[in-house]
């Protein structure tokens, strides 16, 4: 992987920045809190957002004063141009490749892109093998067990480990299927006999069903008898039921037709009397039907003319007062003019004043910026000045003392070993002193026994002085090393004294840029500058009412000439209306109505008798249909009366045939016939099923015979296959252990060549030890192997440093891209100046690095540097020329 550019919007302290990386070394370089980890963090959210990383909030991300985070990713992969893009804020991703001609859209959404990325390169990949984030030396320096995490993340061991979990739920499984066969074949043991058991039910039922058979066809002939006798007896019995029922419905249809001529005899005279009625009123009608239509003549028009002259007058009078209305509007629009030339002026002085006012306004939002930021980091800050000038001193005491220690440790050291020497040489003197004979073996004069006594006397003595100075010495060691383990916790402070140091420097430099404005006068201007927003506000609205008011004259005059027009056509018709009421011979409205009044009693009796030529009509009709429909009844009288006598005729001849007590007799005969052959063809289903039963459970037997013989073979390929599981797990734990032995005595090679240059080849290697869960680190000094309580603080960095460099250098031949976040922190200058001869020397191997710092000694190893600082709270970026 090799990455081409990041762009970042609105990303904490970035507004908008676009940086862009090559190959060879990458620095970005620059104060704390400058914005320059941000540019690494935005490339890991780029990248995995959002289930990834963790440790990193969307709340945190906006800046302030910002609208939308965005962040855009090209990189390469494989000779394949990608870039992913992010909108944090509004949720929107996706991901898109180079076919040589444009951009193509690969995935889009939030998931889809985070998936593929993951298959792409996975996150714990990306972070072990390519990432060295700020916390990693910690972790390395902090216990055998931390180190061995990192150690099996970067080498990618867990992957192995995985494998032997899975092998062994593996055999698990098969474990669990061996003893579920072992039961299948000890509950199917007594399959043979059960087959042979269900034969012999299978001959029996065979035999039962042989013995029922002939039974039936005789059955089934004697049935077939009864059957069709008792098939003509209910023939019968229906015949002779049907004529009685038809016997029955003539006589009702008799006496109904009866009914029914005596009905309309009785309709026929009352028709002919009301006829005679409604022949008078017609008479009457005929008389009294031209004053009833002269009636409704004048009725009508009576209601036209009060609803027309009432309507006509009423829109006579609102025209009337709308026009008045309008030319009332006209004369206010006239007096508009002069104001709106007034608040032209107005409107043109305000603009002059706001733009004198802008500078201030522009000069007000910045010191909010930097007030904001200010409080950002006081926040942060946990100690005053006057504190961290004593932490200062108490960090610089502990350095000083822990030199002192360190020497007098190695003082002690000197001592014990020479005084261990010199008591292994009078041990060794004793010794020969006890067994010599002769010669002295000091001396070399005649040994006599009261020389030999002094002799060992002295030693003996000189023996227990140096072992009570050992143990002093051990006694002074002791409180030493616990001193130093205090002095190591004061000197862990320093990180924090940095950081905070850095902080209060930024904030320092925020309240100096804010003293240069004139606050409260700044904010006065902005008072001001909105009060006249406003004050403009009121006045352009009022402008552009005024024009809106103006530009509606016209259409008022248009509006009156309107009015006008429809109040002369109101006039004139009233005028037609009132000409109307004179042409029928009326001089007033009062005389029409005296007219209406008069024919009113006339025109009512008129509407009572009007409709009695119809209903004379109607009734004539009626009277010949019911003459007609009473001649129909009495002749329907007479031919249903003659049905009637030869339906009872037929009957008595069909009752002298028929015998039900023979009838019921046969019914029960076929009833018990029934039930015999139902019984029998059931019995013998039953044991046709059971028979079906049988061979169906005998094939099953012999199929589970079959069965049982492939699970026993099964079951012995199954003891095979948990012999290999076991046999390839054993081989996974043991290939993980060489790959891991022999990983980490080449990546202890590497880190060795580079911790002999961080440390001036004071040390001559490093050692490297693996142990079940533990990586044990040590260093070669003199010849000896010594713990990393031997080292100094900033030895024992550097050696975090050199075995985290020396990890991803392993690694150098497998990945393309390697990311350095703040590498120096607690390095010296003498070990800093070393770094850039490293970083030259070894980290060339790997195409693309891209180192994050705050120190600018590495701009001597790198092949581009690009500075960030912060500018007005926002993170500037500018490329540096190497070489200035």
């Amino acid at each position: 992987m090799k990455v081409e550019k990041l762009i970042i919007k609105d990303f904490r302290s970035h507004r908008l920045t676009r940086v862009n990386f090559t190959s060879g070394i990458n620095l970005i370089v620059g104060q704390n809190g400058s914005g320059k980890s941000s540019l690494l963090d935005a490339l890991l959210i780029g990248l995995y957002w959002p289930a990834k990383p963790r440790d990193l909030k969307k709340d945190d991300f906006l800046r302030i004063g910002g609208t939308s985070t965005e962040i855009t990713v090209f990189f390469e992969k494989d000779g394949v141009r990608y870039q992913i893009h992010r909108n944090i804020t509004r949720g929107i991703s996706f991901v898109k490749y180079h076919d040589g001609t444009g951009w193509k859209t690969l995935e889009s959404g939030q998931r889809q892109v985070r998936e593929w990325m993951e298959k792409l390169i996975p996150y714990d990949v990306f972070l072990n093998a390519i990432y060295i984030r700020q916390g990693e030396i910690d972790a390395i320096l902090e216990s055998d067990e931390s180190r061995e995490k990192v150690v099996r993340q970067v080498l990618g061991l867990d992957r192995y480990e995985n494998a032997y979990r899975n092998l062994l739920d593996v055999r698990k499984e098969i474990d669990a299927r061996i003893k579920a066969v072992e039961d299948y074949l000890k509950s199917t043991e007594n399959i043979d006999s059960l087959i042979e058991e269900m034969e012999k039910s299978l001959t029996e039922v065979l035999r039962a069903i042989n013995e029922l058979s002939p039974i039936l066809p005789k059955l089934r002939r004697e049935l077939k008898t009864a059957e069709d006798e008792l098939e003509k007896l209910d023939e019968l019995s229906e015949e002779v039921n049907a004529l009685k029922l038809e016997v029955k419905r003539r006589e009702g249809n008799v006496r109904a037709i009866e009914a029914r001529v005596e009905e309309l005899s009785r309709k026929l005279a009352e028709a002919e009397k009301r006829i005679n009625e409604l022949k008078e009123k017609v008479k009457e009608a005929d008389k009294l039907r031209e004053k009833a239509e002269l009636y409704t003549k004048l009725s009508e028009f009576r209601k036209r003319y009060s609803d027309g002259k009432a309507k006509s007058e009423k829109l006579a009078e609102s025209y009337r007062a709308q026009i008045a209305g309008i030319e009332e509007r006209l004369a206010e629009l006239e007096e508009l003019k002069s104001r709106l030339e007034e608040l032209e002026r107005k409107r043109e002085g305000l603009l002059k004043k706001l733009t004198e006012l802008e500078g201030s306004v522009k000069a007000y939002e910045e010191v909010k910026t930097l007030e904001a930021n200010l409080k950002r980091l006081m926040s942060r800050l946990r100690f005053s000045p006057e504190e961290l000038e004593e932490l200062e001193r108490v960090v610089e005491n502990a350095r000083k003392r822990k030199d002192e220690i360190l020497r007098r440790l190695e003082e002690i050291r000197e001592e014990k070993g020479a005084l261990k020497s010199h008591a292994s040489e009078r041990n060794r003197a004793i010794l020969e002193l006890k067994k010599a004979k002769g010669k002295c073996p000091v001396c070399g004069r005649e040994l006599t026994e009261e020389h030999r006594k002094e002799l060992l006397e002295t030693y003996l003595s000189e023996v227990k002085g140096i072992s009570e100075k050992l143990k002093a010495l051990d006694a002074e060691e002791k409180e030493l090393r616990q001193e130093l383990v205090e002095v190591e916790r004061k000197l862990k402070m320093e990180r924090e004294l940095i950081t905070q140091r850095e902080l209060l420097e930024q904030a320092k430099e925020l309240e100096d840029k804010l003293r240069t404005y004139n606050v409260e006068e700044l904010r006065a201007r902005v008072e001001e500058y909105e009060g006249l927003r406003n004050e403009l506000g009121k006045v352009e609205g009022e402008l552009k009412n005024f024009r809106e008011e103006l530009a509606k004259g016209k259409a008022l005059e248009r509006k009156r000439n309107v009015l006008k027009e429809r109040l002369r056509a109101v006039e004139k018709k009233l005028e037609e209306i009132e000409a109307e009421l004179k042409s029928l011979g009326f001089s007033s409205v009062e005389e029409l109505d005296g007219k209406i009044e008069e024919l009113e009693p006339v025109y009512r009796r008129y509407l009572a008798i009007k409709d009695a030529e119809k209903e004379l009509k109607k009734e004539e009709g009626l009277l010949s249909a019911t003459r007609t429909e009473l001649e129909g009844a009495k002749k329907a009288l007479k031919a249903e009366s003659h049905l009637l006598s030869e339906a009872r005729r037929k009957l008595e001849a069909l009752e002298a045939k028929y015998n039900p007590e023979r009838h019921a007799k046969a019914r029960e005969r076929v009833a018990e016939l029934r039930e015999e052959l139902a019984k029998t063809e059931e019995k013998l289903r039953g044991l046709e099923e059971r028979r079906d039963e049988i061979v169906e459970n005998i094939r099953k037997l012999k199929d589970e015979r079959e069965r049982r013989k492939e699970k026993a073979r099964e079951l012995e390929n199954l003891k095979r296959a948990r012999e290999r599981v076991q046999g390839l797990r054993e081989k996974v734990k043991r290939y993980k252990n060489l790959l891991k032995e022999g990983a980490l005595a080449k990546v202890g090679e590497i880190a060795s060549e580079i911790f002999e240059e961080l440390t001036e080849e004071k040390y001559s290697g490093i050692t490297v030890k693996a142990e079940e869960n533990k990586v044990k680190l040590g260093v070669v000094y003199n010849g000896k192997e010594h713990g990393l309580g031997f080292l100094s603080g900033g030895e024992r960095i550097a050696l975090g440093l050199a075995f985290r460099l020396a990890l991803s250098l392993y690694l150098a031949g497998e990945i393309s891209l390697l990311i350095l976040d703040e590498p120096t922190p607690y390095l010296d200058e003498e070990r800093r100046r070393r770094l850039v001869d490293i970083m030259q020397r070894y980290l060339r191997k790997i195409p693309q690095v891209i180192v994050v710092s705050h120190d600018e000694e590495l701009k001597d190893a790198a092949d581009r540097v690009i500075k960030v600082s912060l500018e007005n709270g926002v993170s500037v970026l500018r490329e540096v020329e190497l070489g200035v």
